[in-house]
């Protein structure tokens, strides 16, 4: 009896301290300066007689705040055959944004500049549903060719299962 008389109190105690407010129920993560820039978009790239780069389709490329939550972000293909994983800045008015000139690029430990970059909102259709998304251009000279800007332009990633996988025609 007295076994079942100390599970009680247990039980009931474990039950009154797992309901303490610890502080954490109304904690608000907040927004990163650079939340309208972020997404996952399937980009093509282009060399400069407009033709895809080097026979390519549509590759995963991800644009996504810094660890520092100033007014830059990652560009990233995640090792696509681009090879671009480099920092930019933003300009949040205007939706813009372009990294310094020879700027680091960490998958080939070579150098990328890039330019001319805009999000442009409910700019771009999913390539399979036709879903009005938002569209991605820049352009990118790598050490690798200099003198030659290759271009990239795309639309966000829909998370529609018809979306996902899209091919040029």
């Amino acid at each position: 009896m007295k076994f079942y008389i100390k599970l009680l109190l247990i039980s009931v105690a474990i039950t009154i301290f797992s309901c303490e407010d610890d502080g954490y129920a109304d904690f608000n993560p907040g927004e990163t300066n650079t939340q309208e820039f972020a997404g996952e978009w399937y980009v093509v790239a282009y060399d400069p007689d407009g033709n895809t780069a080097f026979g390519g389709d549509y590759i995963l490329l991800s644009t996504y705040n810094t660890a520092a939550n100033n007014d830059s972000i990652w560009i990233d293909d995640h090792g696509s055959w681009m090879e671009i994983k480099t920092r930019v800045n933003t300009n949040p008015a205007n939706f813009t944004f372009a990294g310094p000139e020879n700027a680091p690029e960490l998958i080939t430990g070579g150098t990328v500049s890039v330019s001319s970059g805009q999000i442009i909102k409910d700019g771009g259709r999913a390539a399979n549903s036709r879903t009005v998304t938002d569209s991605i251009y820049f352009e990118a000279e790598f050490d690798w060719e200099p003198g030659v800007i290759y271009t990239f332009g795309g639309h966000e990633r829909t998370g529609f299962d018809e979306d996902e996988d899209p091919h040029l025609n």
